[in-house]
């Protein structure tokens, strides 16, 4: 039996962004697959009654609140060091890339990407600072170093001199909610989210590394060649709040996960052209509803896509996404070829094997140490 403490900062009810649910999905089926192991879920926060996972798990809330970057440094460099020895945990699993420098208990460590090395300009000065001061520190020290795609692989093992061979790969996936809508369905979606209009969707934070305002101007130039379907746009500012007006876009903030899987399934095509992922959820997301990808032909991207994306394209190339929304549009048979291929791809991923991939690389820390 093994005393496990996992970082669960991120769960938040009502917020789980990328991160949050991949800490969900995985903490969840980690729990309940290792009964004979006793967890502790930590949070920074009140801990929410629907992230009590199993009876072989509890939670506890440490002060301050991991908010700021000088408070990210008392949280896990002095309560997280000081829980894990009064707790007598064997083990660490931290999944948004902080682990404790202070402690000397075996830690596992997620790292999503690292954008913030590359563009420190889309992130507040302060944080940038932080990020990468920290970061290189955390995966150095990490026992057992993990991210969630090849391409954060080789990025993180580049950047920071890691050995690639290391780094273990966890790769997200879409939850079961999503799957294919009828057209029964899909019209409600309309109504609900494009005044009964035909709609083309994003999903992401409102966030530079996005690019809502490339986003927009793709969408511009397909209604430009004639398309006639508006444009949702899925999610809310990350660091502040932005402002862009266009006409026959809609905004439809942060929605809960209901309201999530029918933004995506009600929607024509997915069009999600960010200048950096890590991974990107919202293209094997979509891919399980049966809905078209038009993506980014950079980062991560392409590897999440497999081939079975509707067109990768330069991120700042309007015309070309224009372009792909309205062969969309007018190709019936690239239609129905771009959904089924795309719900292939997405059975390829599941939090089921995610889970079990975690507390494979766990069983090899504990071992190694």
């Amino acid at each position: 039996m093994a005393r496990i403490a996992l970082n669960a900062r991120l769960l938040i009810p009502g917020k789980l962004e990328g991160t949050g649910r991949f800490t969900h999905q995985c903490y969840k089926r980690i729990i309940e697959s290792r009964p004979s192991d006793q967890f502790l879920l930590i949070f920074d926060r009140t801990p929410p009654e629907e992230f009590t996972y199993a009876s072989n798990s509890q939670s506890v809330r440490l002060l301050p609140p991991a908010r700021r970057p000088w408070l990210f440094d008392l949280w896990f460099d002095y309560a997280i060091t000081w829980k894990l020895k009064q707790w007598g945990a064997d083990a660490f699993i931290s999944t948004d890339g902080y682990i404790s420098r202070r402690s000397s208990i075996p830690q596992l460590n997620v790292i999503h990407d690292i954008n913030f090395e590359h563009h420190q300009e889309w992130i507040p000065p302060k944080f940038a600072r932080h990020f990468r001061s920290r970061f290189p520190e955390y995966a150095r020290k990490s026992s057992k170093l993990c991210t969630v795609s090849e391409y954060s692989r080789k990025d993180i093992s580049r950047t920071y001199n890691i050995d690639e061979r290391l780094i273990s790969v966890i790769p997200n996936a879409p939850d079961a909610a999503f799957k294919p809508f009828d057209s029964k369905q899909k019209e409600s979606c309309r109504v609900k989210f494009a005044s009964g209009n035909n709609y083309h969707v994003f999903v992401g934070s409102i966030h530079p590394r996005k690019n809502i305002h490339g986003i927009i101007e793709a969408h511009i130039a397909y209604r430009s060649m004639g398309g006639s379907s508006d444009l949702v746009i899925v999610g809310a500012a990350m660091w502040k709040e932005a402002e862009y007006v266009s006409d026959y876009v809609h905004w439809a903030g942060r929605l809960n996960d209901e309201e999530l899987v029918s933004s995506i399934a009600g929607a024509d095509a997915l069009l999600y052209l960010p200048f950096f992922e890590g991974f990107g959820v919202p293209i094997v997301e979509a891919m399980a509803c049966g809905v078209p990808v038009i993506a980014s032909n950079t980062t991560s991207i392409p590897e999440v896509c497999g081939g079975a994306e509707a067109a990768l394209v330069n991120p700042t190339d309007a015309k070309s996404a224009g372009e792909a929304l309205m062969r969309l549009d007018q190709d019936e048979v690239w239609y129905k070829r771009k959904s089924e291929q795309g719900i292939e791809r997405a059975a390829e991923f599941s939090w089921d094997k995610s889970a079990e991939l975690l507390s494979k690389s766990l069983d090899e820390m504990i071992r190694k140490e």
